[in-house]
């Protein structure tokens, strides 16, 4: 039918409104305490909403694509860097722990009152302070 989206088309339509709603609640959390910390969160904050607008305003309007390709060069980009670190820091391990934890961040439920990561698991790679201690 004339204006009626394909299954396919349908499927990337709202899997890209996801990825915005999403990308909004991650934009509204808080930083982390700790001045590294809160440059990290800031670095990921600025990679993410560069990422949303970017594929908001592509010419062929395909953005549920572009933000799919993104992912690519977001983790060509995480390699380069980890390449650059010692390997006794074993730099892998943290990229694919940090690729595990966006991927479930992903999955999850948007939450507007938490910064992105499990304190609980302890799942994360930078330091945070809890009670005097670090992680």
């Amino acid at each position: 039918m004339c204006g009626d989206l394909e299954p396919e088309d349908r499927i990337e339509s709202d899997l890209y409104q996801r990825f915005r709603v999403h990308s909004q609640a991650m934009l509204e959390q808080p930083s982390a305490g700790g001045e590294m910390n809160r440059y990290l969160d800031g670095l990921f904050k600025d990679l993410l909403q560069r990422c949303v607008a970017d594929a908001d305003r592509v010419v062929d309007q395909n953005g549920y694509r572009t933000m799919a390709m993104q992912s690519l060069v977001l983790a060509r980009l995480a390699g380069f860097l980890a390449g650059q670190v010692a390997l006794n820091e074993d730099p892998m391990r943290k990229v694919m722990e940090a690729v595990m934890l966006g991927y479930g961040e992903a999955e999850a439920p948007p939450e507007r009152d938490h910064h992105g990561h499990d304190h609980d698991g302890h799942a994360h790679d930078h330091d945070h302070d809890h009670d005097g201690h670090h992680h």
